[in-house]
């Protein structure tokens, strides 16, 4: 039947709500993306409160040169603040069936109140004063905006049940309700900034707490979107065994024929900014949407699945693509019979599934890799031919690791339907098993898709098990994972004893005893050097952005943090630059890429991250940024030391001689590093003829520029957290020198054969502060510190980042 005037009134010319009433509610991660960021907000505020600050002086001083012209508009906003709050609470409660988000408002608002009185505490604000900022509209200053904070946890948590326009204009009011507060005089920036944090916070734990809609619209809607297009629909229903993630729905049209609809709401939360952004970080086979809009999705979704058919492959036929009236991307297609998860092994027949193959070969010919093949994209039409479907991932021009990754996927998602036999009887039919030892690289849990790798969780059959067979099938032999060397409690004991020589040893070079060390840590400030721990594990998110530029495979961001992370746990038996080598070759791998090639992957890496630092060393030095003060000193003048005796760096220098030397006169060491030498020309050459392919990376400015950046923004950041080691002695320095020392001691300290560089990092960084000035006592206290946020505790979570990677196959 047509749509109804009640169905038309529900989709609405003003859509209020984003999904119906009874709409199932959902813990989404991106909330606790949300709360963490808030809460890494609230302790950089917390550095600086209760203020004010330069920035709180800046902006106090251009509103009160706004005061003649809007001085009036702050009272009137602030008010608009508190009843656009009011009038989000009494909508849901006139709306039949949104009682439950009133709850959510009372969780949400209850913990932004405790939580600013929390963050005022310890900022030393009175509770009283938060508690009558709650109704103040001026002065005094109050850290933290109790109003503010409250009226954002309350719009915040009502956002995933607002239609999208609704949701942007309450971001609006609150932002200029902030101002207005700051005009009034009722707190500072940073007052107004935290009181933001506190309430996005709190709406998080609510949503956390309750769960909150996605914010797909009802079949009414989609009835009427459809009609925005030129499609009448008498019923729509949801797709059967679709996946959870997708808003998949089959319309009947009044002809009697169903059509395959798929929707991106202008309301769903999944495809706002940081649910897109958090779903292409984590999820295989998913890309980022943030640029894109919902039309470009669904026309780029039907452009592919046209140039497929184009060149003879076999897909479902666009029916209808486009923007609906209110906003609604659709994309309508004919619809299959049943996709290959749902077929019996008996129903698909040998030619079937060559024709499968056939398929999926005809599109990679024309350089189109699908690069989401699951079972759901696997259909059989209603004549009983088979089709591809899904083609919001795919992509031209693709390199030859993501056509083989479709063909990998595929060989797996056949095996899952009729049994490996029968699967690597139909790939070998169609490529041979030449075809089908270059995909086998491929076959790796990495490289499928996460919805089968969970139908892999119930087969009766492992994907090892299913790389035999195909290693028999080939008549190749399967190529080995690179082996790592393991963390043992042995291993962690002896850091352990090394790092505290290093202590005796740094103190003892430095000529300071270990009383006035102990003296200088003791009258650490413990708030700036949690802080530093804090700001340390950023480190790695930037160097997992470089990671990321340097490899041309399709890689996603969270295995590749969590390898970053992994890295500092591995380095604690391993070199640094070695560690790192060794792990992203083993994580690579696991993405079907060659050892030889993958080996080049980190290279490119790491020589990327040479270049910055050597860059950034020369720009200090040839610039007129503050650079080294005084030569680099063995010891502090106060402490009586002999100003003739050598230099820590001297010393270095006269280690490492005597190291090549005694390796050179030791027969036995010297008979080692020359039979190394064939089979480092051997490793050099086959290295060189993977390179070829992987220094294609450096034709792409993108790539580059990912590199170049998360290396630079890793050094920078490490730096940071110098500075706050050293200010929690009281010292600052020149951020350049301290860019100087950090990246010139990281130059150093990596080239050295010594896991995590101990010993001669915690020098260099002694030497290197007290050539910038800092007293010798606490150079090394800081260097002592600066080591412990960011090498000696990270191991802790890098243990887990491991455990994450075996646990999900990546390592």
């Amino acid at each position: 039947m047509a749509v109804t005037a009640d169905q038309a009134r529900d989709s609405g010319l003003v859509r209020v709500w984003s999904s119906a009433a009874d709409a199932p509610r959902l813990r989404r991660p991106t909330d606790v993306l949300l709360l963490v960021t808030s809460l890494l907000a609230l302790g950089l505020l917390a550095l600086a409160a209760p203020g004010p600050t330069g920035a709180d002086h800046a902006l106090d001083a251009a509103l009160a040169r706004l005061e003649p012209l809007f001085g009036w508009l702050w009272s009137i906003v602030y008010a608009v603040l508190t009843l656009w709050a009011v009038g989000v609470v009494l909508l849901a409660a006139a709306s039949r069936g949104r009682r439950l988000l009133l709850v959510d408002q009372l969780i949400a608002s209850a913990v932004a109140f405790g939580a600013a009185l929390g963050a005022g505490a310890l900022a030393g604000t009175d509770p009283s004063l938060i508690v009558d900022g709650l109704v103040s509209s001026g002065p005094p200053v109050v850290y933290v905006a109790t109003r503010v904070a409250i009226v954002t946890a309350v719009v915040v948590t009502a956002s995933p049940h607002l239609a999208r326009p609704w949701r942007y204009a309450s971001r609006l009011v609150v932002g200029l309700g902030a101002v207005a507060a700051i005009g009034l005089h009722a707190t500072n920036l940073i007052g107004a900034s935290a009181a933001i944090a506190v309430g996005i916070a709190a709406a998080a734990v609510a949503h956390l707490v309750m769960g909150s809609p996605q914010g797909r619209l009802t079949d009414a809607q989609v009835q009427v979107a459809l009609a925005d297009l030129g499609v009448l629909a008498t019923r729509v229903t949801a797709a059967p065994a679709r996946v959870a993630a997708e808003n998949v729905l089959v319309a009947r049209t009044e002809q009697g024929t169903d059509l395959l609809v798929k929707v991106y709401g202008r309301d769903a939360w999944d495809s706002q900014v940081v649910g897109s952004l958090w779903t292409a970080l984590t999820r295989r086979g998913e890309r980022a949407h943030v640029w894109g809009t919902r039309r470009s999705r669904v026309e780029h979704e039907a452009l592919y699945t046209m140039l497929a058919a184009q060149v003879g492959v076999p897909t479902l036929d666009v029916v209808a693509v486009g923007l609906a009236d209110q906003g609604d991307a659709l994309l309508v297609t004919s619809t299959p019979h049943a996709h290959l998860g749902l077929l019996e092994s008996g129903a698909l027949g040998d030619d079937t599934l060559g024709d499968v193959w056939r398929a999926v070969v005809a599109l990679n010919a024309a350089g189109i890799a699908h690069r989401r093949i699951e079972s759901s994209s696997v259909v059989v039409r209603t004549d009983g031919s088979v089709a591809l479907a899904d083609f919001d991932a795919a992509a031209h021009a693709s390199d030859e690791g993501d056509l083989r990754t479709d063909q990998a996927r595929l060989l797996v998602v056949t095996a899952l339907a009729v049994g490996i036999d029968r699967a690597l009887s139909a790939a070998v039919g169609v490529v041979g098993p030449e075809g089908l030892a270059a995909v086998l690289p491929y076959v790796q849990p990495a490289a499928l898709g996460s919805r089968t790798r969970a139908e892999l969780r119930g087969a009766s059959w492992t994907l090892d098990e299913l790389r035999a067979a195909a290693v028999t099938a080939a008549g190749v032999e399967d190529p080995p994972l690179e082996r790592l060397r393991r963390v043992t409690p042995r291993s962690i004991g002896r850091l352990l004893l090394v790092g505290l020589l290093v202590y005796v040893l740094v103190t003892l070079l430095a000529g300071v005893d270990l009383a006035s060390v102990a003296s200088a840590l003791a009258s650490a400030d413990w708030a700036w050097l949690v802080a530093a721990l804090a700001l340390s594990p950023t480190i790695q998110m930037a160097l997992a952005g470089a990671t990321m530029g340097a490899a041309t495979a399709r890689l996603r961001y969270v295995p590749v943090l969590m390898l970053q992370y992994a890295i500092q746990f591995i380095s604690l038996v391993l070199p640094a630059t070695a560690a790192r080598l060794a792990l992203e070759v083993r994580v690579f791998q696991k993405f079907g890429i060659p050892a030889a090639t993958a080996l080049s992957f980190g290279l490119i890496d790491s020589v990327s991250g040479f270049v910055v630092q050597v860059a950034l060393i020369v720009l200090i030095l040839v610039s007129g940024l503050p650079g080294f003060t005084s030569a680099l000193p063995a010891a502090s003048s106060t402490a009586g030391s002999d100003p003739t005796s050598p230099s820590l760096v001297v010393l270095l220098v006269a280690l490492v001689v005597i190291g090549v030397g005694v390796t050179l006169l030791v027969p036995r060491l010297r008979h080692r590093l020359t039979a190394l030498i064939p089979r480092a020309r051997a490793a050099l050459a086959d290295q060189g003829r993977a390179a070829r392919s992987a220094l294609g990376v450096l034709r792409r400015p993108g790539k580059v520029a990912a590199m170049l950046g998360g290396n630079l923004g890793a050094q920078l950041l490490q730096a940071g957290v110098l500075a706050l080691c050293l200010q929690s002695f009281g010292q600052t320095v020149s951020f350049s020198q301290l860019i100087l020392v950090n990246t010139a001691v990281s130059l150093f300290a990596g080239l050295m054969p010594v896991p995590g560089g101990m010993g001669v990092a915690e020098v260099g960084f002694t030497v290197g502060l007290q050539a910038v000035g800092v007293p010798s006592e606490i150079a090394v206290s800081t260097a002592i510190t600066f080591r412990l946020v960011t090498f000696y505790l990270p191991p802790v979570w890098g243990a887990a980042a491991m455990r994450w990677l075996r646990r999900n196959e990546y390592a």
